[in-house]
């Protein structure tokens, strides 16, 4: 497998950045750079708004516009990335509304998909849950934040998964992008990653009662905080 080091562009820089270098692999180029600006974004390293420019990133990464043209196109079918005419290519800003959609059809999905696993919930289940909350606390106190964010969404992902339900999983799988970006907005307005990362006990606590109304309950009320904490920024 080769690797292509490349140079972040300069208003993206940081020296502890962890998207500096490209595998070139089984995936295409395009494939790549799709993945390359997905965590970008994700991150916050790009940041709503902010106008993505082909030619830098063609120079920057030292390959053709084309496959940097598929990838922007594949992010603006997802709603990352808007085009506006004359003008270029930008990150997608939240509104305030934004945040209300995603995190009302969070709850409700959510909900459903706890209802629906209930049923079928076994030990097993509710260890690999508590698994993931352990894996987030060592990323917290790693410093290793988008690992915790991708543990996050690893979190709320197996939820999903336990319903059984392949349109509930389908359904989350379709705003998964939002609801990561939502979720790295929510650990900046923590005190520390670790009161993030142990945010999630409450819930596994819940899992273990075996009461189907406290769990869901523990789960809504987790996912009510974030979206209050998310509209505190947009207010502050």
């Amino acid at each position: 497998m080769t690797q292509l080091h490349t140079a972040v562009p300069s208003q993206f820089h940081d020296d502890q950045n962890p998207f500096d270098t490209l595998i070139v692999e089984s995936k295409s180029l395009s494939e790549q750079v799709t993945e390359y600006l997905y965590k970008l974004l994700v991150s916050g390293r790009l940041k709503g708004g902010q106008r993505v420019n082909e030619a830098e990133l063609a120079r920057t990464l030292k390959i053709s516009r084309n496959p940097i043209r598929e990838a922007i196109r594949k992010l603006e079918e997802r709603g990352l990335l808007v085009s506006a005419p004359r003008r270029g290519t930008f990150v997608r800003s939240f509104s305030a509304s934004d945040i209300e959609d995603i995190f009302s059809f969070r709850m409700a999905l959510e909900e459903f998909a706890l209802r629906q696993a209930f049923p079928k919930l076994t030990e097993a289940n509710i260890d690999e849950l508590a698994s993931i909350v352990e894996q987030m606390e060592a990323a917290a106190k790693a410093g290793k934040e988008m690992e915790l964010v991708e543990k996050d969404i690893s979190f709320h992902q197996r939820i999903c998964e336990l319903s059984g339900n392949t349109q509930t999983i389908r359904a989350f799988s379709n705003i998964y992008a939002e609801i990561q970006i939502s979720i790295t907005l929510v650990e900046h307005r923590y005190e520390t990653l670790e009161e993030a990362a142990s945010d999630h006990w409450p819930i596994v606590e819940a899992f273990r009662s075996r009461d189907e109304e406290r769990i869901v309950r523990a789960v809504k009320e987790h996912i009510q905080d974030s979206w209050l904490r998310i509209k505190a920024a947009y207010s502050a």
